[in-house]
């Protein structure tokens, strides 16, 4: 599983230090999103209770909150469910960056995607591979002719 491959560290809103947070045992896939929709307009966080995410110290998801929020899936069931919106992703974090270790041993690859183009990842037995993720609180700006 993830568990043994992966660490995710993140970084909360105003906080410059590094977290390591757990990867859940049950998850498959870790997905990180600045939008309410994934996969054709699906809403995998979920509209959460007030009570819900006072216990967890989340917030409530905005795009233009500078926070990402981090969910893992499980098996294919789970991801089928979440995607016709029966039940919610597993809530993991919410982040203003997202650091992940890679930690190969014997797989030699791990498949990723980034705003929907995949990739395959190559992987070292003796060295960790590290991506960062850091969202930023602006919006890209269009070039225009003038």
């Amino acid at each position: 599983g993830l568990k043994n491959i992966l660490r995710i560290y993140i970084k909360k809103a105003r906080c410059s230090e590094w977290e390591q947070i757990p990867v859940p045992r049950s998850v498959r896939a870790i997905v990180a999103l600045n939008l309410h929709n994934y996969g054709s307009g699906r809403n995998p966080w979920g509209k959460l209770k007030p009570e819900y995410l006072e216990k967890r110290g989340f917030v409530e998801a905005h795009a233009d909150d500078g926070l990402l929020e981090i969910f893992g899936l499980k098996q294919g069931w789970h991801a089928s469910f979440v995607m016709v919106e029966l039940i919610s992703a597993k809530h993991i974090a919410q982040a203003s960056s997202i650091r992940l270790e890679i930690r190969g041993g014997e797989w030699k690859d791990v498949f990723m995607q980034m705003d929907g183009e995949p990739w395959k990842q190559p992987m070292s037995s003796e060295y960790s591979t590290f991506l960062e993720i850091k969202r930023v609180p602006y919006q890209s700006l269009m070039i225009n002719r003038e």
